[in-house]
């Protein structure tokens, strides 16, 4: 006879340990866990190595080296991160990331695959991009790295599922225990029961500016923000700037190889913002300073990269074909002209905020485990340096298989004929699928259009304010009262789709909530009511979590580890200001 939840749903998959997402963070931690001896399935909204952020992750990877002082790394990304990163986490960090990239390295070897880019001593190529100083990265080809996590798995035994949008987490008795989602090629309806699930995905890029964004709408942030997961830091809202007129990635290794910025005056501005690093400057420094520099009226911004050795030239189109194809083929030839450039809002991607782990990568709820960028990042801070997502990316899908192994050998079975986990399933399915049944409303890119109109306008996402701020938090709620509740899909490309627009629309109220909270200005939080770094009131993080149809903002003390490492000052000048 079948049983009852099976009755609610077109497929049920079962096992071991559930990942939910396929880039870096997932592609490894689903094949660290299947070498515990575990059954392990594989979920991705795409395909595996040819979506998503980690196939385009533009070569860099930062990596500590033999014989590198720890302590050096440690100092670096703490005060770059500007003191709010978990300190615990970064030790771990850096304790952990040369063995998990060698890993990789390995594995990828197994299938004639070259991970890394070597030097002339065979050794891994260490380069400076944004944000290091005494740090660096080495650099690596992304497309390779996914190629070899996807073909291991497969050829291990992992069961890979594509094209499945998982859009909810299912709880008992507060524990987690599986997802929800369907297929949408062939509309099938997925329940994924397992003892330890591990969320991978990637944060909210808003349908981002850059290549492989276009499929990152915070989904499984949302998701986990509903089944009562903590969040932190979503005030933290990344940036990065780009080419105004294509889609690009690579600019840390631009920058890298003597990639510079001019105003409409022929200035190189970037040494007025940071003088140490000048145009290698972190990630939130050059974001605010080309949009405050278009404020002030010294815009439009060019990127030049003129002074380029055609040695690096041949590397730069060589790790990031994608971008020089497209310059290519617009006729743009960008070492012998200058570009027009911008600020582009990404959002929770890339760094930023997300789901609140310890450094066992666990959640809040036991059962449910986070990695990669999907989290909070706890490492990056505000955002220490370039390719710190990446290295932690690996790392944290490392250590969450190895942790969600050991759960499960203890964990308890499952009443899954319980009556509240079956309504659980019911409820959330016909929530998933409804917009399927109107054939009146809103659709999709309506809803996307309105929210990108509220929040990425650069008197919110960069220069903000009180009023402009709780102006756009009233346009979120009304989208998210009116719009959402009237999103239609007439095809399942479309469920898809309004799925994510209501995503999205949730995780912007979430931002524009924790943006308001935080008073003070730090990293890519800019607010001009309150511009100064207050450490005395405001060196905490920002924690939200789910209070009934509510949001509850508290602040938390952070752990620290590294009492030697503190700001210099109480009140500091925030660093996305001129200093002349």
């Amino acid at each position: 006879m079948k049983k009852k939840v099976e009755s609610l749903v077109d497929r049920v998959i079962e096992a071991d340990i559930l990942v939910i997402g396929g880039g870096l963070a997932g592609g490894t931690a689903a094949n660290v866990a299947l070498d515990q001896g575990l059954t392990v399935v594989l979920v991705d909204k795409g395909r595996v190595s040819r979506s998503g952020q980690s196939t385009f992750a533009a070569g860099i990877w930062a990596l500590p080296m033999p014989g590198d002082e720890l302590n050096v790394w440690v100092e670096e990304t703490i005060r770059f991160g500007e003191y709010i990163n978990d300190q615990a986490w970064v030790k771990l960090l850096w304790e952990r990331a040369y063995d998990v990239a060698i890993m990789v390295k390995e594995w990828g070897e197994d299938f004639g695959y070259k991970v890394f880019e070597l030097d002339e001593n065979g050794s891994v190529l260490a380069r400076k991009g944004r944000g290091h100083h005494k740090t660096s990265h080495a650099t690596m080809e992304a497309i390779p790295m996914m190629e070899t996590l996807r073909k291991r798995a497969i050829k291990k035994g992992v069961n890979l599922l594509e094209r499945i949008m998982v859009n909810a987490l299912i709880t008992s008795n507060g524990v987690g225990i599986g997802a929800l989602g369907f297929n949408y090629r062939t509309g099938e309806t997925y329940l994924f029961k397992a003892k330890a699930t591990i969320i991978a995905s990637a944060g909210c890029a808003f349908r981002g500016p850059f290549t492989g964004e276009r499929n990152i709408t915070g989904d499984m942030q949302a998701a986990a923000f509903r089944a009562g997961i903590i969040l932190r830091n979503m005030e933290i809202w990344h940036s990065n700037t780009g080419a105004r007129d294509h889609d690009i990635h690579g600019l840390s290794l631009f920058v890298g190889t003597g990639g510079k910025w001019f105003n409409n005056r022929n200035e190189e501005f970037m040494p007025k913002y940071d003088p140490v690093l000048g145009n290698r400057a972190n990630t939130q420094i050059k974001s605010l300073a080309l949009a405050r520099e278009v404020h002030e009226g010294r815009g439009p911004v060019f990127f030049d990269l003129t002074s380029v050795k055609p040695s690096d030239q041949a590397l730069l189109r060589k790790i990031l074909p994608q971008t020089f194809i497209k310059w290519d083929r617009a006729g743009i030839k960008p070492f012998e002209e200058r570009i027009p450039w911008i600020s582009a809002f990404v959002g929770t991607a890339e760094c930023g905020g997300g789901i609140d782990i310890n450094t066992e990568c666990e959640t809040n709820i036991k059962g449910f485990y986070g990695a990669g960028d999907v989290t909070c990042e706890p490492p990056h801070g505000g955002f220490a340096f370039s390719g710190i997502n990446i290295a932690f990316a690996s790392v944290s899908g490392s250590v969450a298989a190895t942790q969600a192994a050991k759960y499960v050998k203890k964990a308890n079975e499952i009443n899954w004929e319980d009556k509240a986990v079956l309504r659980q399933i019911d409820v959330l399915k016909t929530k998933m699928m409804n917009p399927l049944i109107f054939s009146e409303g809103y659709l999709a890119d309506q809803v996307i259009y309105n929210v990108l109109k509220a929040i990425v306008p650069y008197r919110v996402s960069y220069i903000k304010n009180e009023t402009t701020l709780r102006n756009a938090l009233k346009e979120i709620k009304r989208i998210k009262e009116e719009e959402c509740l009237q999103i239609k899909a007439p095809d399942l490309h479309e469920l898809v789709k309004a799925n994510e627009a209501r995503n999205m629309v949730e995780i912007a109220e979430i931002m524009l909530d924790a943006a308001l909270f935080r008073k003070e200005s730090r990293s890519f939080h800019f607010r001009e009511d309150y511009p100064i770094t207050d450490n005395q009131r405001w060196l905490k993080w920002v924690m939200v979590e789910k209070d009934g149809n509510d949001l509850k903002l508290y602040p938390k003390e952070i752990d620290w580890i590294y009492p030697k490492i503190r700001p210099p000052l109480d009140l500091m000048r925030a660093r996305s200001l001129r200093e002349v």
